[in-house]
């Protein structure tokens, strides 16, 4: 198995951000190809360091399914949709699961 992660810095309005994230874009982000699960959050930290302020994990077959997910037109759609609730962006990495 193959995660996207996604994280997001703490935006000036957070009950938007929710209601948007949870109503319109997780939806959008449930239909990419190939997306095995999806998950997500608001952290809090355990330490002294700050926690992004939500986190997305997506969980492909492998690697090649990711990245047709990401150049698929869906994929296109729920990246042009960040900036719609997130002003600030957002931070993408990927990993390989540890099997």
């Amino acid at each position: 198995m193959h995660c996207l992660t996604v994280t997001y810095p703490r935006p000036s309005d957070p009950a938007r951000f929710k209601a948007y994230y949870e109503q319109t874009h997780v939806p959008l982000a449930k239909q990419l190809p190939g997306l095995v699960s999806c998950s997500f959050g608001y952290p809090e930290p355990l330490g002294t360091g700050p926690a992004p302020f939500c986190i997305f994990q997506a969980w492909f077959k492998d690697a090649a399914a990711m990245n047709a997910a990401l150049r698929s037109e869906v994929g296109a759609k729920v990246a042009a949709d960040v900036p719609n609730y997130s002003p600030d962006g957002a931070t993408l990495f990927h990993f390989a699961d540890g099997d």
